[in-house]
């Protein structure tokens, strides 16, 4: 061979394996999008089954935690409301489960004390809260951030 056709042969091979690093790079960049695509996905997915999985729960364990004392639905300041009341050490209690401002809140108070929603702890997204209470069955109708709804029903232990 001459030495022409030898520098010819090392250029190409040069080049060849050149595209190739540059192939293997671009594929690399592209399994990386692809991934995080798909992160933030089961991340999205996961959070939302969360959400929903907290409201119903957190609802059904408040009630049952405090089903000794008297559960009634009313609507403080016009806000619809679970109120689960309490008697501690001689001193009335109430815990108000509400939905306000995009959440579902909790609020433990005295029963003296006004209430007001801003001053309750958020739980979890929530874009609505009804309640009615009927024969011992207290039904909490819930909608998450996309307006799903998620229904609780419970029935009381106490009278209520």
């Amino acid at each position: 061979m001459s030495n022409g056709n030898m520098k010819v042969q090392h250029g190409m091979q040069g080049a060849f394996i050149f595209v190739l690093l540059g192939l293997f790079a671009l594929m690399s960049t592209l399994m990386v999008l692809l991934g995080a695509q798909m992160y933030h996905a089961t991340v999205d997915r996961s959070e939302y089954n969360n959400v929903n999985r907290v409201m119903g729960a957190y609802v059904r364990s408040m009630i049952r935690s405090l089903d000794s004392g008297e559960v009634s639905v009313e609507e403080p300041g016009g806000i619809p409301a679970v109120a689960l009341k309490e008697t501690w050490e001689g001193e009335q209690y109430v815990t108000w489960i509400y939905q306000y401002d995009g959440a579902l809140y909790e609020q433990y108070t005295d029963m003296e004390d006004e209430f007001n929603p801003e001053r309750g702890t958020e739980i979890c997204p929530a874009n609505s809260l009804s309640a009615e209470l009927e024969d011992g069955l207290l039904t909490v109708r819930l909608t998450n951030r996309d307006d799903e709804p998620c229904t609780v029903r419970v029935a009381l232990r106490c009278a209520g």
